[in-house]
């Protein structure tokens, strides 16, 4: 599995051997960052029970990892999403962390399961139970529903997610992933607004004398593919016409 984001972030995750969880109003997704409970489309106005299942949503975080999938008979490979590059990797300048998904250290309140992705999504949600207890089992019993069905534009990040019910909504959570982490990958391509590669530059010697060490791939653009590189310079790994070596 893969999660991509900048390099401060990066050693962060590294040194500490921990994720931490995002909230749900954080999310880049209108629906996610903005669940509504039915009340609000009628009467601009909820319910004590409503205000209650708004609050509980929102102690639900997630832990969003990008996945190999194979659709229409193409395998996509999660370190090969130049999207992903260019929306979370700090457009190219960040990196992405590979990590083994039977090693991840999941606590017994965690949940996990890849998103679901569907043409239609509603933005508010009903709940039929009166009490505090009867909400807060009724939306983890509806938490696939809930919190791994995403419109059908998001297919693309491939997404596997964890989730995770905090006690408060401004609690940190965090993923133990101390033995789950393989490697780190970097973008060794040359820009036109930065005229710098990656590899040539701070970021790989950051992480390269990082107190942890972890292997650091390169993925860069050849004659007229991709190819991501071993550690050991001049080791191809895969290329994109060739499948893996």
């Amino acid at each position: 599995m893969y999660h991509f984001t900048d390099v401060e972030a990066a050693c962060c995750i590294i040194e500490s051997r921990q994720l931490r969880f995002g909230k749900m109003y954080r999310m880049n997704d209108l629906i996610e960052s903005n669940r509504i409970v039915f009340g609000r489309i009628v009467k601009d106005e909820l319910s004590e029970r409503e205000l209650y299942a708004e609050e509980e949503m929102n102690r639900y975080q997630q832990v969003s990892f990008t996945q190999d999938h194979e659709r229409e008979g193409v395998d996509y490979l999660g370190f090969d999403l130049h999207t992903m590059w260019g929306l979370y990797a700090d457009k190219g300048y960040g990196v992405c962390l590979v990590f083994d998904k039977n090693r991840l250290r999941l606590q017994e309140k965690d949940c996990c399961n890849d998103v679901e992705y569907r043409n239609f999504i509603p933005e508010d949600y009903e709940f039929k139970n009166k009490t505090k207890a009867g909400i807060r089992s009724e939306i983890w019993r509806r938490r696939k529903e809930l919190f791994f069905y995403k419109r059908k534009e998001w297919e693309y990040e491939q997404e596997f997610r964890v989730i995770r019910r905090a006690e408060n909504e401004d609690d940190d959570e965090y993923l133990d992933v101390s033995d789950a982490l393989s490697f780190v990958i970097i973008c060794k391509d040359e820009t036109v607004e930065k005229g710098e590669s990656m590899w040539d530059g701070t970021t790989c010697y950051i992480l390269q004398h990082l107190k942890r060490k972890v292997p650091v791939l390169t993925y860069e653009y050849d004659l007229d593919w991709y190819t991501l590189y071993s550690d050991r310079t001049g080791d191809p790994i895969w290329a994109e016409q060739i499948g893996y070596y």
